[in-house]
């Protein structure tokens, strides 16, 4: 998709401050996870799922960080259903097979979608939320695409290039349109800036930092409602 209005807007991904670990955390998930380990120091996979305490931390996830999934920086759904791909699920970011003492720890723990968590997987090519530097990524708002940083060194931005591409950020048409969608109701005035901080607190973000409504919000709600011309 271009939008032939020959301009770029930088979408910032801000990093993700580590919320506080829940009073009860250690009662109703870390202890009877160590006793666990104790028991069977190299669980198998169906051991896992038999002992997975992490799934009582979900609430507290939602609860921390708004909703919103450290991935792809935009609301998740909590239906309990655990085969929804958009569902919000429990992220071990250092997967549970490479060090089982982190399985039941909240500072292992990311919020997010299952689709990104399952292509995640056991790879350790995807960025951790908590560490990200600001201005690593920008979205080239022609196409709606995830870019790194044109500034950063070549190293930077091929590990930002190869986050992007394990989880499907720009590959994934779900993801595109998703973007795409949200910039569409604001303009459209289906959403309101404060409706957009809710779901996509970045993109709102950027929106308000880059003055959208006087520079952009015209020729964008042109386009959308199809009155832009050829």
């Amino acid at each position: 998709m271009d939008l032939q209005c020959g301009f770029i807007w930088s979408f910032t991904l801000k990093p993700v401050r580590q919320a506080t670990e829940p009073a009860d955390f250690q009662q109703k998930v870390r202890a009877p996870g160590i006793a666990f380990l104790q028991r069977t120091p190299h669980p198998a996979a169906p051991q896992w799922r038999k002992n997975d305490y992490w799934r009582k931390a979900i609430g507290d996830l939602f609860a921390a960080y708004g909703g919103i999934c450290a991935y792809c920086a935009s609301w998740v759904m909590r239906s309990g259903q655990r085969s929804g791909p958009e569902d919000g699920t429990v992220d071990h970011f250092i997967p549970k097979s490479y060090d089982p003492e982190q399985a039941y720890e909240w500072s292992n723990y990311r919020l997010s979608r299952r689709r990104m968590n399952e292509r995640k997987g056991n790879h350790d090519d995807v960025l951790d939320p908590f560490s990200l530097a600001v201005g690593w990524f920008k979205i080239d708002f022609r196409t709606f695409q995830l870019l790194p940083n044109s500034t950063l060194s070549e190293i930077e931005r091929s590990r930002i290039i190869a986050a992007i591409e394990r989880l499907g950020l720009n590959s994934d048409n779900d993801y595109v349109n998703e973007r795409i969608g949200a910039i569409r109701e604001y303009c459209l005035g289906y959403a309101t800036i404060t409706q957009l901080e809710r779901k996509y607190p970045f993109l709102a973000d950027e929106m308000i930092d880059q003055g959208f409504d006087r520079y952009y919000l015209p020729q964008m709600r042109a386009y959308f409602s199809g009155t832009s011309g050829s």
